[in-house]
């Protein structure tokens, strides 16, 4: 991928962070759902040479990062104009109310942690990485920006540190959403929104 075109990809993820995004049951739910259910199909088998606690260890540096990044997000219940209506012959602005979360810049060191526990961590145990470092920044960007990708299969020695860290993380994190907000908990698990 060309360089420039990296770079906007990065920017335009980073600027993302610090705006108000819908809360919505796909990317809070369902992604930690799939990428916990991808860790038990690529989680080492025992004939492997990893060790039970780095397995562990992986777990929770996954689960620290979700805490981290959830630490200081931000929450917020938004009229967000949906359309216009016309009463009376008076033209009226038609709301819905949404959840909105913005992650800042606590969520994107938590971000670039994982990537960089992945990487330390295959150093560490020896294992092959197929991607460099930017590759992996901005893979994990679209996957991050574009909600499908996260369902892309990943392959390797460290697979399971990819899913562990991202299932982890995200799980724990969407946890967190919930415990700090009862509007969170209520857009999530679909009970009707209070006006």
């Amino acid at each position: 991928m060309p360089i420039f075109i990296t770079v906007i990809i990065l920017i335009y993820f980073i600027t993302k962070q610090f705006e108000y995004e819908k809360v919505n049951r796909l990317t809070y739910v369902a992604i930690p759902i799939y990428s916990i259910y991808q860790i038990t199909v690529t989680l080492p088998h025992r004939s492997t040479n990893i060790p039970v606690w780095i397995i562990i260890l992986v777990f929770v540096i996954g689960a620290c990062i979700g805490i981290y990044q959830a630490s200081k997000v931000q929450i917020k219940d938004a009229k967000v104009t949906t359309g216009y209506t016309e009463v009376a012959g008076v033209e009226q602005v038609v709301y819905k109310k949404q959840i909105m979360v913005k992650g800042g810049a606590r969520y994107l060191i938590g971000w670039a942690a994982i990537i960089l526990a992945k990487f330390l961590l295959a150093f560490l145990l020896h294992l092959d990485v197929h991607e460099s470092m930017m590759e992996a920044f901005v893979q994990d960007a679209l996957k991050d920006m574009v909600f499908f990708l996260s369902f892309a299969a990943k392959e390797g020695p460290t697979a399971w540190m990819d899913w562990t860290l991202i299932g982890i993380s995200s799980a724990v994190y969407t946890l967190r959403l919930i415990q700090k907000s009862p509007l969170v908990k209520t857009e999530l698990l679909h009970h009707k929104h209070k006006k």
